[in-house]
């Protein structure tokens, strides 16, 4: 069988609960909404992993890093619990399943490509932070060195005001010549600090080969989110919160007197992240830089589906420039955008699967 028929065959035979108890997950249910919950084999989380039970068998593991890739599904949680490589997940569930296992039409459906979900992946591989209490925190002493004022750039070219930059510790390093902007961790308070990202102020960056954002004081970004702690109570308040890349849009919008900002730091977003955005139970809105791919965003807005409202702002009117955020439009443009956001339905849903298993089948 290919992989689509062997996924088709688990769905419509209703063996997702069996396969589960063969990978030795625990605490499996099965919600009226469609979806199967249970715990990893060696977790106590009793809702720590979700498949849906669909042909397309996607899986969530929310306690467990499976893979780096934007798309993970039951084969990929068989050859994580069982430690098999892709084709041995294959043959596992052929066997399982008592379906004899052809070599012949595996090796004619999975090319010479080593990986099939190669076109999925969309981040370098980074280190996994697995326990969340390893993380070291800094108190604010971590920013004395730096001057603890806005440079002209931000205020006259970029419209961050001073009580933005008061607000996020925003200050500078004549030494580096570079913007500091420190990271507070998001569920600490106001003097817990994980890192710093400093930004040049270098005109001439690219020509320099100098990189335009650089950890002054490292940090691993996909465990936090920025500005979650300084906008929390204005993100509860308004039941919405903002997704944007980089630090730059969160404060913009703070500067507007918007404190539904966050910022993820990447076009990528962590199994952390989503854990963390799902825990503030509000509309998430995700909402990327122009370069970002229609299909990325839904990719992220997937993550999300089925578990709280989840929407995106996409330029389909052509109002932002290559590499430009909403946030960097004037007031009544961002607003607009805003407005007029898709709500990541079943529609959306629809599309996405259908693009991305156009992309699989390219693979095979």
């Amino acid at each position: 069988m290919t992989i689509i028929e062997i996924k088709k065959f688990i769905f419509e035979n209703s063996k997702i609960e069996f396969i589960l108890e063969k990978i030795q997950c625990h605490h499996i249910q099965y919600h009226n909404k469609g979806y199967y919950t249970c715990a990893n084999k060696d977790g106590d989380n009793k809702t720590a992993i979700i498949i849906y039970n669909d042909e397309n068998l996607k899986c969530v593991n929310y306690t467990r890093t499976m893979c780096i890739d934007n798309y993970a599904d039951l084969i990929t949680l068989v050859g994580f619990n069982m430690k098999l490589s892709f084709i041995d997940s294959l043959k596992f569930l052929h066997n399982v399943l008592g379906i004899p296992f052809i070599s012949q039409t595996i090796h004619k459906t999975i090319t010479v490509k080593n990986d099939p979900l190669n076109v999925f992946k969309k981040v370098k591989k980074k280190k996994c932070v697995t326990n969340l209490d390893d993380i070291e925190l800094y108190d604010s002493d971590i920013i004395k060195e730096y001057i603890s004022l806005p440079h002209i750039d931000w205020i006259r070219t970029d419209g961050i005001l001073p009580f933005t930059c008061t607000k996020f510790k925003i200050g500078y390093s004549a030494e580096k010549k570079r913007i500091i902007i420190p990271w507070r961790w998001w569920c600490g308070d106001e003097n817990d600090f994980v890192g710093i990202i400093g930004r040049t102020t270098i005109s001439e960056w690219k020509m320099l080969d100098i990189p335009k954002y650089f950890p002054l004081k490292k940090f691993p970004k996909s465990i936090n989110i920025y500005g979650l702690q300084e906008n929390y109570e204005t993100i509860q308040k308004e039941n919405l919160v903002v997704v944007f890349e980089s630090e730059k849009s969160t404060l913009k919008r703070h500067s507007r007197k918007d404190g539904t900002g966050v910022s993820i730091g990447s076009h990528d977003i962590s199994d952390e992240q989503v854990k963390i955005l799902i825990s503030l139970n509000t509309e998430i809105v995700i909402c990327m830089d122009k370069d970002v791919s229609l299909y990325h965003v839904r990719s992220m807005c997937e993550k999300f589906y089925g578990i709280r409202t989840i929407s995106y702002i996409f330029d389909k009117y052509g109002l932002l420039e290559e590499k430009e955020s909403p946030a960097d439009k004037p007031e009544k443009v961002y607003r607009y955008l805003l407005k007029y956001r898709v709500a990541y339905d079943e529609t959306e849903h629809k599309k996405y699967i259908k693009e991305r298993d156009k992309r699989l089948e390219k693979t095979i």
